[in-house]
């Protein structure tokens, strides 16, 4: 039995086939031939490929995900890549695209392709069978992406706290500017009044 990381979602492509409409051929009196989109699923790492007409595919997820059994993120992710599929685009990738990371060279991150290891993500949940066939270093390259996602959050952290501290100190100038013309405003009418005029006695 195949092992697959199971908190990251398998690799799924699509593809049109050509198959017989029986009841049209039927019909027709010779072979009559209609398309079928079919999904290809193969678990992270393995070499083991699944092969479903995407339309019952798809059916048996919404069932499977509806009864709880199925990550809806992951059917939503599926649906979009299908969606993708279908108006001539790639599939959008679920974390950060393995070529973009920096950590890893260009022979790694085509091993890492070649093994359907699309994102950082990905290689930070990879289960034994994937370190397998990484080879050596492949325990390394897994302990980096769990480093680098792990930095790379709290950067994010920190980028987002310096956002907050940023719009609280424009609100404070705003404010400070607000009183400044104020104060102005009121010591120019301080000034139009005058000094009152003495009496004479």
């Amino acid at each position: 039995m195949v092992q697959i990381a199971e908190d990251r979602p398998p690799y799924v492509t699509f593809e049109v086939r050509a198959e017989e409409d029986r009841q049209a051929s039927i019909e027709a009196g010779h072979f009559v031939a209609k398309d079928v989109d079919y999904a290809l699923i193969t678990p992270m790492g393995s070499k083991d490929r699944i092969e479903r007409p995407a339309t019952e595919w798809f059916a048996k997820l919404d069932q499977d995900t509806a009864e709880g059994r199925f990550p809806r993120q992951w059917l939503e992710g599926f649906k979009a890549g299908y969606k993708a599929w279908k108006e001539g685009r790639e599939a959008p990738v679920d974390g950060t695209p393995i070529e973009n990371w920096p950590v890893a060279s260009p022979a790694q991150i085509k091993t890492l392709q070649s093994l359907h290891v699309r994102s950082v993500e990905d290689m930070a949940n990879a289960n034994e069978e994937v370190l397998g066939r990484i080879g050596m270093g492949g325990r390394a390259l897994k302990q980096k992406a769990i480093d680098w996602l792990a930095s790379s959050k709290d950067a994010g952290k920190v980028s987002e706290e310096l956002g907050r501290l940023r719009s609280e100190n424009d609100n404070l100038k705003a404010r400070n500017d607000s009183l400044e013309a104020q104060l102005k405003q009121l010591s120019a009418k301080v000034d139009a009044l005058g000094e009152p005029k003495s009496r004479k006695l």
